[in-house]
Formats: structure tokens, sequence, C-alpha cells
């Protein structure tokens, strides 16, 4: 009975001592083409128009848990300026930072595994439009590929760096983008 009993406590994991949760953070610089705008224009226009596209740099900190979720709060900053205006040298663009709730699934404990997430939070437009600085929320769903660079099993440990690129479909200050990201998680 006792030996029954030890068999079905006992369960196949890397090591027995380790917590299924672990701090992680993730760093990434992205591109948003702009695509279209969404909502009711305004009087004075929509808050971002002209075709205006974004790029920025992000952080996230938060927990791993059991390699395949990851769930955060993360900040970004976006600078939104019509490409063709930074291309001729005229910085006058609109700073655009973000706060948000940073979530991603990667299904597959492989070198190179899929990966979805989503983001939920809100943005703020500092900008010298007609409407001054807007809040409004962020909203982001993505789809990628993870790549675990050093791929390894150590002292029967599993290694968790990586290296991820995605593309999003996000909804912020009445537009819509295609974030096209880069990053490292570790």
């Amino acid at each position: 009975m006792a030996a029954v009993a030890v068999s079905f406590s006992a369960k196949a994991q890397f090591r027995q001592d380790r917590s299924d949760y672990e701090a992680m953070f993730k760093a990434g610089l992205s591109y948003m083409p702009f695509v279209s705008n969404i909502g009711d224009e305004g009087p004075n226009g929509y808050y971002i128009s002209d075709l205006q596209h974004a790029a920025g740099a992000y952080f996230a900190s938060g927990v791993n848990i059991k390699q395949d979720f990851f769930v955060g709060l993360g900040l970004a900053y976006n600078y939104v300026a019509v490409p063709k205006d930074v291309i001729g040298g005229n910085l006058n663009g609109w700073h655009c930072p973000a706060a948000f709730v940073d979530f991603d699934y990667r299904p597959l404990d492989v070198e190179w595994s899929p990966m979805v997430g989503a983001k939920a939070g809100a943005s703020y437009l500092m900008a010298d439009s007609p409407y001054g600085n807007t809040l409004t929320p962020y909203v982001e769903l993505s789809a990628g590929l993870n790549w675990f660079f050093r791929y390894e099993y150590r002292n029967m440990e599993r290694n968790y760096l990586s290296l991820f690129a995605e593309v999003a479909f996000a909804y912020t200050q009445q537009s819509t983008f295609v974030p096209i990201r880069i990053g490292v998680r570790f």
C-alpha cells in the first residue's frame, strides 16, 4: 500500500525543489505602421491621422509560469510621426507613453516555439494637436515565434533565455496599428 501511495504522489518534473513560477523580464523594440482610424471623427479630426506611424521600446516585468505562460506589467514609449517627415529630418512628432498588462503563451517547450500574446492598458498621447493630450485604452493581440538561443538542460533545469519576434494588431488613440516587434526574454 505504501509503494502504491508513493508512486501516485511522484510526478515527472525537472526538479522537485524548484518552483513552477520564476521572475522574468521582457524588453523589445517595435515599429507600428498606421492602418486606419476607428470611431467618430471630432470637429478637429482624429487624434492620430495623416498616416502617422509609431516606433518605440518597451519593458515588462512579471512571472513566468511553468515556462509556458508569462504575465506581467509593462511600460512602453512610442514616438508618433509621419515617416517621410522623420526621414527628411523633421522630428516634430508626438510622444506616446503607455502602461499595460502583458500576457503571452508559448505552447511548446522546444527550441523554436510559436507564441501568442495580448496587452491591455492605457496610452497617453502628448501632442500639440487641436485635442492636446489624450488618454485612451491600449489593446493588442499578437502572434510570433520564440527562440531559446541557448536551448539546453543543465542539472535538470530549463533555460528561460530567449529571443522573440511578433506581429500584432493594436488599437489606441482612435487608430489601429500593426506592431512589428523584436525582443528578448530574460
